[in-house]
């Protein structure tokens, strides 16, 4: 039996939509801000009208029925839609805006440039909060679909991220080695003065770590890995007993040199990484997040120089 639009509650569909993403009828009431009961009533309303029980209780959660399944996908994409074209109705002003913009990036761009980004939003949206998650190896296209993200940071050439996004590119980044100071290497080290000492691996994922053994599978030689971290935090430390190289973006590199008595090296030849924005097509055309973007590409602009842009456009941002 068909069911005609007209008989069904946009309210209903922001319960299902949210009981979809928590499978519990406690979390979703206190996500919608609504109470238990509330939550519990709009499910059966939900349950009748489309003749289908919709969720079933297991022991750990709520488990949707191939109903609930079929229906997700279609209710998220449709609320993102209106949820968007209510925000573009309204039109974006950083200086008044109350808005959270989600990002996931790598931990280089969390750690070299997050704190200028946070200060720039201070300055021009001060209503306006940052949350960031660390990248993982995921294609990220269900998280911009539900909201849960507005952009990605990722690499250019790292294949992981959804066809169906977005994307362009925001800047490049060398990777450059550390040494202890004082150490007799080189300013430009090549393959074999890169594996003279153990490496402290610092990623999760590894993407930037797995380019460096790329570049030196090209050379037919191998490192060998001291320690393996997933972030940058315990690097200064270890890099204190003077047993250790370490190969990290540049933005890392020159931030840890200045501060630690650490000694930067380039790579010759050099290993490129770019970074890249991507996102979700229902909101290629958000003013905030076209806002956001813009503030992103000011900021490499301003810190790395129109060398290390990739378009014209991105060369050149509007203010």
């Amino acid at each position: 039996m068909e069911l005609p639009l007209s008989r069904l509650d946009l309210n209903l569909l922001t319960v299902f939509d949210m009981l979809m993403q928590e499978r519990n009828v406690t979390r979703a009431a206190e996500r919608l801000h609504l109470s238990q009961s509330t939550v519990s009533h709009a499910l059966g309303r939900l349950r009748s009208a489309l003749d289908d029980p919709l969720f079933v209780m297991s022991r750990r959660e709520m488990m949707p029925t191939e109903r609930a399944k079929a229906l997700a996908g279609p209710v998220r994409q449709a609320l993102a839609m209106l949820e968007q074209g209510l925000r573009q109705a309204k039109g974006f002003d950083p200086a008044s805006a109350q808005r959270v913009f989600r990002i996931a990036t790598p931990g280089s761009v969390e750690h070299g440039l997050v704190p200028t980004l946070v200060e720039r939003m201070v300055q021009q949206a001060p209503q306006c909060r940052l949350e960031v998650c660390e990248l993982a190896d995921s294609d990220y296209e269900r998280e911009l679909e539900m909201g849960e993200l507005d952009l990605v940071i990722g690499f250019a050439d790292a294949n992981n991220l959804s066809p169906r996004l977005w994307r362009e590119e925001w800047f490049s980044n060398p990777l450059v080695c550390l040494s202890p100071l004082g150490s007799a290497l080189p300013d430009a080290l090549g393959p074999a003065d890169l594996v003279s000492r153990p490496h402290i691996y610092t990623s999760s994922w590894g993407h930037s770590q797995a380019m460096v053994d790329l570049w030196l599978a090209r050379f037919e030689v191998a490192r060998e890995l001291g320690v393996r971290l997933p972030s940058f935090m315990a690097v200064p430390q270890l890099m204190a007993t003077g047993r250790y190289l370490v190969v990290v973006p540049e933005m890392i590199g020159r931030h840890f040199s200045h501060y630690y008595p650490l000694r930067l090296h380039q790579l010759d030849p050099e290993i490129p990484i770019v970074y890249l924005m991507a996102g979700h097509p229902l909101t290629a055309h958000d003013e905030a997040i076209g806002w956001f973007k813009g503030l992103l590409h000011r900021l490499a602009l301003e810190r790395y120089g129109k060398a290390a842009l990739g378009t014209a456009a991105q060369r050149n941002p509007a203010k």
